[in-house]
């Protein structure tokens, strides 16, 4: 009986392996599908134009007889305009719809009949769509600096291309929160575009501005003291974009607890959402119910 057990034992064991194999392969299919699928469509195009705009700004400011100054243009489309309206648009747009366009192409049934885990299926498409947002607004971000910087003296003196990896950075644990967040979105519910807008409006146009304690449940006021914390950026700058964003040095967290708040943050919401999407019955769009 001994053999017998034993032999079972590796039966099942050996089964279990194959089984894991199939479900990491199958998942990393899924992946790469949901990273054509986000590549194609109007959604890409629409962003292009819109990362384009701002770089056109800064070439038109930067070409005039008296030319804007690099840091406020820097300060105003960098680290203003991108992580307030250009980054979470673009997080909205990708990890608000990844669930939705599934049901509205009727095409969510085909990956919950195989055998895939539903909370895996969901990390595995979040996880496709945060690499796509993040590139975008990396390579969008980069775009800016050389649109304000090209030939200056700060482009070839190094200093501007730390501070793109440094922003690069920034802006990849700013596409973390945001993708986290809209992502369960639209696993709650089905009108993401509207409460994602109303969320981009209220907290992070208007609640992050406030110096109160309410402003450190947005994404962007971690950004803003990363910024603070990681630029290797004159004390004369530093101090005025410290002021305008009412960032006081001794009361604001380190660059590390930032880091630690934001990954967190997006480690519970995506369980959260994860085990929303395994136990939530999505309804299908039928040629009668059309």
């Amino acid at each position: 009986m001994k053999p017998a057990i034993v032999l079972e034992k590796k039966a099942g064991e050996s089964e279990v392996r194959r089984s894991i194999r199939g479900e990491l392969s199958g998942l990393a299919v899924l992946f790469g599908l949901t990273l054509r699928q986000q590549m194609r469509g109007r959604r890409l195009l629409v962003l292009v134009v819109l990362f384009a705009l701002p770089c056109i700004l800064a070439i038109v400011l930067r070409s005039l007889q008296r030319p804007a100054p690099t840091d406020i243009l820097e300060f105003a489309l960098i680290y203003n305009l991108v992580p307030h309206a250009l980054a979470p648009l673009t997080a909205l747009l990708y990890a608000g719809g990844m669930i939705q366009d599934e049901v509205e192409e009727q095409t969510l049934t085909y990956l919950l009949v195989r055998p895939l885990p539903r909370p895996g299926v969901y990390v595995c498409k979040l996880l496709a769509t945060l690499l796509l947002t993040t590139m975008l607004v990396a390579a969008a971000t980069m775009g800016l600096f050389l649109a304000i910087y090209w030939n200056t003296t700060e482009m070839w003196d190094g200093s501007v291309a730390a501070r793109m990896l440094q922003t690069a950075a920034i802006m990849a644990l700013g596409q973390l929160g945001y993708c986290s967040l809209f992502g369960c979105l639209g696993v709650l519910t089905r009108r993401t575009l509207i409460a994602g807008v109303i969320y981009i409006v209220v907290f992070e146009g208007v609640l992050a501005n406030m110096q109160f304690m309410v402003r450190s449940l947005t994404v962007v006021y971690y950004m803003r003291v990363l910024t603070v914390r990681w630029l290797d950026l004159p004390e004369q700058i530093l101090n005025r974009w410290r002021s305008d964003w009412g960032l006081d040095l001794d009361q604001i967290p380190d660059g590390n607890t930032c880091v630690l708040r934001l990954l967190g943050f997006g480690l519970a919401i995506t369980v959260l959402a994860g085990l929303q999407f395994s136990r939530r019955e999505f309804r299908m769009k039928t040629p009668e119910g059309a």
